[in-house]
C-alpha cells in the first residue's frame, strides 16, 4: 500500500517533466540558433560590405527568427516523443505480456523497470502470474493426488472382494459343510464385505473413523493372520512364525491394518512361487511390532509390469504411523520387512 501511495500520479509528474525538459531544450535551441544564424548573417554581408536598410535588418532577423523559431518545435517534438516513446514501449511491452497470460503462457514474467505506475501494473501482472503458477500447481498436486488415491484405493478394494468371492464359491461348490464351519465362511464375508464399505467411504470423502487404541494386538494379527491363511491355503505352502509375538497394545485404525495384510496376500497371490513356500514371521520386541515376508518370485512366461501400486499403499501407510517400510529382491527373493511402533 505504502508503494502505491508513493507511486501515485508519479508518471504525470514523469511525462511533465519531459515536456519541460523538451521544451528548455527546445528555447536554448532556439537562442542559440538563432544568434549563431544571426552572427553568420551578419558576418557574411560584413565581408560583402553590403550595408541593410533598418526595415531589411529587421526583416532578415524576423526570417531567422522565424526559422529558428520552427527548428525550435522540430525539436521540441523530436526530443518529446523519444523520451515519451519509452515510456510508450514499456507500456506495449506490458500490454504483449498481458496477452501471453491471455494466452495461458505461464512462463513468462515482465521485466520491472522505472518507479511509477506502469511499475505497479508490472508487479502486479508478475505477482498474477506467479499466483495463477501456484493454483495450477495446487490443481495439478490435487489431481494427481486424487487419481494416486483412486488407484491405491481401487487396487485395495480388490483383495477383500477377491476373498468374498472366494469364500462364496467355496460354500457353493462345498456339499458336506457343518454349521461351524458355514458361520466362520459367513463372518469372514462379513468382515470383508464392511472393509469394502469403509475403502468405498474413503473413496467417496466419507471417512471419519479415528485410530483406536487394540488392547490385544496379538489376538488381532491372530486373526488377521487366520485370514491369510484360508485364502492362501489351497494354493500356497505357508510358514508362519508368531512363536516371537507376545502380547501389545498398539494405536491403528483398523481397516489400515487389514489394507496391509490385504496387500501383502495380494502381491502373494500375483507373483510368489507356489512350488516354494511362503515365510511368514511376526515379532514383538521392545515396543516394536516388526513383520517380514519372503516368497520366492513367479517365473512368467511373458514380461509382466508391475506398478507397485501394492507396495505403495503399504509403504504410505506405515509412514502415516511413523512406522518403517523396506521390501527387497535379491536373486529370485522377494522380502518385505515392516516396522510399527506399539505402547506399553
Amino acid at each position: 500500500m505504502l508503494t502505491n501511495k508513493r507511486r501515485k500520479n508519479k508518471l504525470l509528474k514523469e511525462i511533465l517533466e519531459i515536456v519541460l525538459a523538451s521544451t528548455i531544450s527546445s528555447i536554448f535551441a532556439f537562442y542559440f540558433l538563432y544568434a549563431i544564424s544571426l552572427s553568420i548573417a551578419n558576418t557574411y554581408l560584413l565581408n560583402r560590405e553590403i550595408l541593410l536598410t533598418i526595415i531589411q535588418q529587421s526583416t532578415l532577423e524576423l526570417w531567422i527568427k522565424s526559422i529558428c523559431f520552427f527548428a525550435g518545435i522540430i525539436i521540441f517534438l523530436a526530443l518529446f516523443l523519444f523520451l515519451l516513446g519509452q515510456k510508450i514501449a514499456y507500456l506495449v511491452y506490458i500490454i504483449n505480456g498481458l496477452e501471453d497470460l491471455k494466452n495461458n503462457n505461464m512462463e513468462n514474467t515482465i521485466n520491472v523497470e522505472g518507479d511509477n505506475e506502469l511499475t505497479d501494473l508490472a508487479e502486479s501482472i508478475n505477482f498474477l502470474v506467479l499466483s495463477q503458477k501456484e493454483v495450477l500447481k495446487q490443481e495439478q498436486q490435487l489431481k494427481q493426488d486424487r487419481e494416486e488415491m483412486i488407484r491405491s484405493l481401487s487396487h485395495d478394494i480388490r483383495t477383500p472382494l477377491t476373498s468374498i468371492l472366494a469364500y462364496s464359491d467355496y460354500i457353493k461348490n462345498k456339499e458336506n459343510i457343518s454349521d461351524e464351519e458355514f458361520k466362520s465362511y459367513i463372518e469372514l464375508i462379513l468382515s470383508k464385505a464392511e472393509q469394502i464399505k469403509l475403502l468405498t467411504d474413503k473413496l467417496l470423502g466419507k471417512e471419519n473413523k479415528l485410530s483406536e487404541t487394540i488392547e490385544n494386538g496379538k489376538l488381532f494379527i491372530e486373526q488377521i493372520i487366520y485370514e491369510l491363511e484360508e485364502f492362501l491355503e489351497d494354493r500356497f505352502t505357508l510358514n508362519i512364525d508368531l512363536s516371537k509375538c507376545d502380547n501389545f497394545k498398539f494405536i491403528f485404525k483398523i481397516e489400515d491394518l487389514k489394507r496391509i495384510f490385504d496387500n501383502i496376500t495380494s502381491n502373494i497371490e500375483k507373483y510368489a512361487d507356489d512350488k516354494n513356500s511362503i515365510n511368514i514371521c511376526i515379532i514383538h520386541n521392545k515396543q516394536r511390532l516388526i513383520i517380514t515376508q519372503e516368497n520366492y518370485i513367479k517365473t512368467f512366461n511373458n514380461k509382466v509390469e508391475s506398478h507397485k501400486i501394492g507396495l505403495k499403499n503399504i509403504e504410505k501407510i506405515i509412514n502415516s504411523y511413523d512406522g518403517i517400510f523396506n521390501y527387497y529382491v535379491e536373486k529370485n527373493i522377494f522380502k518385505i520387512e515392516i516396522i510399527i511402533n506399539t505402547i506399553n
